[in-house]
């Protein structure tokens, strides 16, 4: 990819996804709290792992939860992190067609997202849509209830103890259900939504620390060990990387 087919980085949030397109920002190892597709768009990746070392492909999806690191081998890469509402996460997984461990390889449209991400007139939601175009499977109401209240107030503190008690359910039973639908942790969950507004909130002009204590995080040194551990690298890095941020 060339400076003239997309002169900016471009990094875009939505209610359901996070992505950036670019160079490579040197991430950590880290294991994100949901579910993450990479793709190589000028050339292989390599995915370090801890368990199945090193993966040498153009596309891969790591599941929530999964330890990696992603390295260009040469030029611009799609990194799209999914919120597994709605089961996005098993529909990626399904769209992957060979497997190493936990990690799936080669994604069926991997040409046709290359292709996407390429120019300087990306549309996120497009790239998003032909990345989950499998079925998901039908989701459970009541926790796509619990997942909406969640996204609507990520400030408050929500109880797994309180909520499965109005459902009737026992706690160990709805944290089942919630981790089944959502590919992730209720608690993982609610990290993620207080990291999106956070985010939301510095891009738009606001203070980073504020932002992060409006969001729900106890404290800025907690938001920052969050985004480190979720993204691989500080949050300050990649507000200062010359990246024109979406935020739809």
């Amino acid at each position: 990819m060339t400076p003239a087919d997309a002169p900016t980085p471009l990094a875009w949030m939505r209610p359901g996804h996070i992505g950036y397109i670019g160079p490579d920002l040197g991430v950590e190892p880290h294991s994100p709290s949901v579910a993450m597709l990479g793709i190589g768009l000028d050339a292989p990746l390599v995915l370090h792992t801890e368990a199945h070392g090193e993966i040498h492909t153009r596309s891969f999806f790591s599941p929530a939860r999964t330890t990696q690191r992603l390295v260009a081998t040469d030029g611009w890469i799609l990194a799209l992190f999914v919120e597994p509402a709605g089961a996005p996460a098993t529909a990626i997984a399904d769209e992957m067609t060979a497997a190493t461990g936990p990690f799936g390889l080669h994604h069926r449209r991997e040409r046709e997202l290359v292709e996407l991400c390429r120019g300087a007139r990306v549309d996120p939601d497009r790239v998003y849509a032909s990345a989950i175009s499998g079925t998901a499977p039908p989701a459970d109401p009541r926790i796509e209830r619990v997942a909406a209240e969640i996204r609507g107030d990520s400030s408050r503190t929500f109880r797994a103890d309180r909520i499965a008690a109005n459902m009737g359910l026992s706690t160990s039973h709805f944290l089942r259900l919630f981790a089944q639908q959502y590919g992730t942790t209720f608690r993982g969950y609610q990290r993620w939504n207080r990291l999106i507004r956070t985010v939301s909130g510095a891009v738009s002009g606001h203070d980073l620390t504020r932002a992060a204590l409006d969001a729900g995080f106890a404290t800025p040194s907690h938001f920052s060990e969050t985004f480190r551990d979720m993204i691989g690298l500080s949050a300050t890095t990649m507000l200062r990387a010359g990246i024109r941020f979406d935020l739809g």
